[in-house]
């Protein structure tokens, strides 16, 4: 056998395990359906797709979120209690007569001041984005705790609510919310210049520099847009509990945000991911999160489960990563 037809033949078996590899979570995801169908029959009707992709979609706006970061190279820990953050100070805001238009953008608005700090951190004075977003999580969940006093809060106007949860056709609008958002950050990826900066920046930063990109700048941003999520996450989130909780921000949340992204395509080595599979992975992180429930398992085990996933996928990632550079 030649030379060349060697390097071919490793080519082929590289694509052929990437190929194996990126269908694993399709296989996965078609196995938790078709069981889950077969104890209950009316899980693939219209009514509960539409109930498990409200469900979803403030999960998958967070993970879109992620998906920014992680293509950047860093990692966003503070989005749920960003996200519950927002949330109880929206509906505490509507609580003592401030109108509802006024509440979401205090929400989205202190979301993105969140993701300020963190993108001015790590992006201008070279901080570590795990200790920094993990001293937020920190932050922003011991301030829910105090300001709420470790209990719900209420008072969230009916108009915001009804308003959030409009039906369209039998679909929730934070359903098409999650899909217009979805389009507009994968076209925002691939069309706009920052969102090719983004890649080669998570890809090398420091080659990125030297190409001329505004690496820094295009780093903050990405988290800023994490921040931005977080907010309408905590908008959704709030409508649909019609209250606030600092339970919203609890950090085990951050496993399935991390893991949605993971399972989206997105590689915790930077430069790799996408905002349709953050929300593909969202969905499959609810439906297998509805299956351990199916199968009468403790919240304890679900945890395991998500968690085994999770290394399992970063492994996969790895793995695949390493065909593709020795390609």
């Amino acid at each position: 056998m030649s030379l060349k037809e060697m390097i071919h033949k490793k080519e082929y078996k590289a694509d052929k395990i990437s190929a194996a590899i990126t269908a694993l979570p399709f296989v996965i995801l078609a196995i938790s359906v078709i069981y889950i169908t077969s104890q209950n029959p009316y899980f693939l009707t219209l009514s509960n797709i539409s109930s498990i992709l409200l469900q979803t979609s403030s999960l998958a706006v967070m993970s879109i979120g992620m998906t920014f970061v992680l293509i950047g190279g860093g990692i966003d820990l503070s989005i749920p209690p960003v996200m519950a953050t927002a949330a109880i100070l929206g509906v505490m805001y509507m609580g003592h007569g401030g109108n509802s238009l006024a509440a979401f953008l205090l929400m989205v608005g202190i979301g993105i001041l969140c993701g300020l700090i963190n993108g001015f951190a790590i992006a201008y004075l070279n901080m570590i984005p795990f200790v920094v977003t993990f001293s937020m999580q920190m932050i922003t969940f011991g301030f829910c705790m105090w300001i709420t006093n470790s209990s719900g809060v209420t008072g969230m106007h009916t108009s915001f609510q009804q308003t959030v949860l409009f039906d369209i056709g039998g679909f929730p609008l934070p359903i098409f919310f999650m899909v217009l958002l979805m389009i507009a950050a994968g076209l925002f990826l691939k069309k706009s210049y920052m969102g090719r900066w983004l890649y080669l920046a998570g890809a090398n930063i420091k080659m990125a520099e030297v190409s001329g990109i505004p690496a820094k700048r295009t780093i903050f941003v990405t988290y800023l847009i994490s921040g931005a999520m977080a907010g309408i996450a905590g908008v959704i989130l709030s409508a649909r509990m019609n209250s606030a909780s600092a339970t919203f921000g609890e950090d085990t949340i951050v496993m399935d945000i991390v893991g949605a992204a993971v399972v989206g395509g997105a590689s915790t080595n930077g430069g790799v991911g996408t905002a349709y599979g953050a929300v593909f992975g969202a969905i499959f992180i609810t439906i297998i999160s509805n299956f351990t429930n199916m199968l009468h398992l403790s919240y304890n085990t679900n945890l395991v489960i998500k968690g085994v996933l999770i290394i399992v996928f970063v492994a996969l990632d790895m793995v695949k990563q390493g065909r593709r550079e020795t390609k």
